[in-house]
């Protein structure tokens, strides 16, 4: 499995090209992206034609989502195309699941150039590029509902990225693109592992087409358990590769399996208890799968932690690889994406909901710094280091020091962020429902139970969400949360913060204004359950951001600081809390074995709720890490092709708090 902890951080560089006229070629290799004949006709007859995927998506795209891996993305040609056959020939309603590859992503700029050959795919090459992933190592998802498509891109290298996927068991590809550089000029992909990882992700029946005709490409294919054959190549090329698979070959279990939900299943209706940030992100992300959700609120829609007047869009980087930065980092770019694509549906409104223009982080000079001056110019689109001139330029504002400089993303209104998300036609939504309970029918369904006893719903399928307050879920008892105050200050805009063009961060935060107020804070009170506003903790917001920003003149109002208090939850590890609700008892009994021997390999199912998950413990970053959270749950409960590598499910997973105990040997 991948699993990068602890390795110096870094965005992927791009491969080193030249150009004959607007055809793009490998400098190192000096193999071409595409035939200068016609490379959308040669594209056309290796992949679509080599799989026989206009005919197949007639007779098999109505049962699932069809999936297709590109090994090698390259210039993007062959996505670009596959979409336009899709949208001509799809049946009515089927979905496609989209999962390339590429150690090396090509720069936007380039693939923009390298595929201006073809106008007629201009609309379809523009709005992928508008949503172009920054090349930072993992998998990146993008939605295009409009096109019924999913797409990832995994920004590694292909045999580990599949490797990774592999892991889980499960077979999904339909059909595989293998489109690395010619074997003989570059080993790349070509290697037994990659074959290995794709016959154990292949459904019974997928298929397989290739340019290349190499010896060594048909053995390992081959040994891998493909029917390989022969056809004519494209243009003047003699032959190409193409085949099948009829009978899978699970992959082996690489680690022990208590983080996979070996009963997934779609269901016909979830109960999401919770309206907040997390509650509306899992109903969003389930009933853009065809899901009908019913969320029940216990007060209104964005009340607890999720009630503040603006939140912020955010990551941090460090110069090594862990799983804390790893999951910050790919929430942040799921997230900005995904409030990109609200705000471009109209589901929001800047100036209102939203502001745009990133965010700035004060950093003084470190080991971090150093590091991330070296290496971010790899992605110029992402972040920039800028000195404390260029910041107070940036910003309006004098800053104590200089920092990096996000681009994407900025402030959001919580809010309108849950009121746009749960205006989706397959969500219902009940407020004030006063604490509302769980239980399981006899029907083997989920039931949600109000204090009077009254039955407010059923369905097969459930997600907690409600804070620190899932503990009183009998099956979740043991959850390790904490309940952390903050409070907000709310700052009416004067001449000296109207400068303000995007948030500053550095140990508070402060947006420009919404409304004519700032947000500003928050303090940070670990297990106060306190809701009064506190006089200290307005004076600590206001001294953070005079800290922050030195000329802030910041003066109290007549009556004093108003603002706005709120609990957060966090977990001891401080990362979110996602996915299916292991059985403790169960679970304890199943991997008891760990206690006597940490690295056993436990080839066993874990222990689930049945149709029961959680998403919990956003702490202060719920508009961050929500949208890509929520995405791995309805991912897991459904089984379907997980957003994420396997070592950061499993840093979010509500099993490792058990797993954890196990290996300390003390059960919880």
């Amino acid at each position: 499995m991948i699993n990068p902890s602890q390795t110096l951080w870094t965005p992927l560089a791009p491969l080193d090209l030249d150009w004959q006229g607007d055809a793009p070629v490998a400098r190192d290799t000096g193999d071409i992206f595409f035939s200068t004949e016609d490379g959308l006709a040669e594209s056309d007859y290796v992949f679509i034609e080599g799989n026989r995927l206009r005919e197949r998506w007639r007779t098999e795209a109505h049962d699932h989502s069809f999936a297709i891996s590109e090994i090698g993305l390259g210039t993007g040609l062959n996505l670009c195309l596959t979409v336009a056959q899709w949208l001509a020939h799809r049946p009515n309603g089927a979905r496609l699941h989209y999962v390339g590859c590429e150690r090396a992503p090509m720069r936007p700029a380039d693939m923009q150039r390298a595929l201006s050959h073809w106008p007629d795919l201009a609309p379809i090459i523009s709005a992928l590029l508008a949503r172009w992933p920054d090349p930072l190592p993992g998998c990146h998802r993008r939605h295009f509902p409009e096109w019924g498509i999913t797409l990832d891109l995994w920004w590694a290298d292909a045999a580990d990225a599949l490797q990774d996927l592999a892991s889980h068991g499960r077979p999904w590809v339909d059909a595989w693109y293998l489109d690395g550089f010619a074997p003989a000029r570059e080993t790349g992909p070509w290697q037994q592992r990659l074959y290995d990882a794709m016959a154990g992700l292949s459904r019974a029946g997928a298929t397989f087409a290739t340019f290349t005709a190499a010896g060594e490409v048909k053995r390992g294919l081959a040994a891998s358990g493909f029917t390989v054959s022969k056809r004519p190549g494209f243009g003047n090329k003699r032959d190409a590769l193409c085949g099948t698979i009829e009978t899978p070959r699970t992959a082996p279990p690489v680690t022990t399996p208590w983080d996979l939900n070996a009963f997934s299943k779609t269901p016909d209706h979830v109960l999401v208890l919770g309206a907040g940030l997390a509650g509306a992100h899992a109903a969003f992300a389930l009933s853009r799968r065809g899901i009908p959700v019913t969320v029940l609120e216990a007060n209104t829609l964005a009340s607890g932690g999720s009630s503040n007047l603006q939140g912020v869009t955010y990551t941090r980087l460090s110069h090594q690889h862990n799983p804390l930065t790893d999951f910050s980092l790919a929430a942040f770019g799921f997230a900005t994406d995904h409030y990109d694509t609200l705000l471009r549906d109209e589901k929001l409104t800047e100036g209102e909901d939203i502001g745009l223009g990133g965010y700035v982080q004060l950093h003084e000079a470190d080991e971090t710094l150093a590091h991330l001056e070296q290496v971010l110019p790899l992605a110029p689109d992402f972040a920039r280091l800028l000195d404390t001139e260029a910041l107070a330029t940036l910003t309006g504002l004098q800053p104590r020091c200089g920092g990096i400089h996000y681009l994407r993303g900025g402030w959001l209104n919580p809010l309108a962020v849950c009121r746009a998300l749960l205006s989706h036609p397959l969500i219902s939504v009940q407020t004030g429902c006063g604490q509302v309970s769980l239980k399981r029918a006899a029907s083997e369904r989920w039931q949600a139970v109000d204090e009077q006893g009254r039955v407010l719903g059923d369905a097969d399928a459930a997600v907690l969400a409600t804070a620190q307050s899932v503990r009183q879920q009998a099956a979740l008892h043991w959850l390790p949360l904490t309940t952390i105050r903050g409070q907000t200050t709310h700052v009416a805009t004067t001449p000296g913060l109207e400068k303000l063009s995007i948030t500053v961060c550095d140990q508070g935060y402060l947006p420009p204004a919404r409304a004519d107020v700032h947000c500003l804070g928050a303090s940070f009170g670990p297990g106060d359950l306190g809701v009064d506003e506190r006089e200290a903790e307005h004076a600590h917001n206001i001294d953070m951001m005079k800290t922050a920003l030195p000329d802030l003149d910041l003066k109290a109002p007549q009556g004093g600081w108003q603002g706005h208090v709120a609990h957060r939850c966090n977990s001891n590890d401080y990362l979110p809390v996602a996915g299916p609700v292991p059985e403790l008892e169960a679970f304890n009994t199943c991997y008891e074995r760990l206690r006597h021997d940490r690295k056993r390999l436990i080839d066993a199912p874990c222990p689930l709720e049945p149709g029961l998950a959680v998403l919990t413990s956003l702490g202060s970053r719920g508009l961050s890490a929500a949208p890509l959270a929520a995405e791995i749950l309805a991912d897991q409960l459904m089984g379907t092709v997980p957003t994420i590598p396997r070592y950061l499910q499993r840093a979010v997973s509500p099993a490792r708090f058990a797993e954890r105990a196990l290996k300390r040997g003390e059960p919880l």
